[in-house]
C-alpha cells in the first residue's frame, strides 16, 4: 500500500505529475454552515500560467467595460 507522502504530486487542474515544487497553487473556498474551509491545491507550471493569465484577462476586460 502506498502512503500519501509516497505518491507523486500531481496538478489539480490537469493531473500531470509535478516534479519538484509546484509552480503555483489554486485557491478554493467552501462554506459549510458557519465554517469556511480553504484548500490550496498544487498546480503545474502550464496550468498556473494559464489560470493566472485568464484571471488577468478577465480583470482587464471588466475594467474596459466600466
Amino acid at each position: 500500500m502506498t502512503s500519501l507522502s509516497e505518491r507523486p504530486l500531481t496538478c489539480h487542474a490537469c493531473d500531470a505529475e509535478i516534479v519538484g515544487e509546484p509552480a503555483g497553487h489554486g485557491l478554493m473556498l467552501f462554506v459549510r454552515g458557519d465554517e469556511v474551509l480553504r484548500e490550496e491545491p498544487p498546480l503545474c507550471e502550464r496550468c498556473a500560467l494559464a489560470i493566472s493569465m485568464t484571471a488577468l484577462d478577465r480583470i482587464f476586460f471588466e475594467e474596459e467595460e466600466g
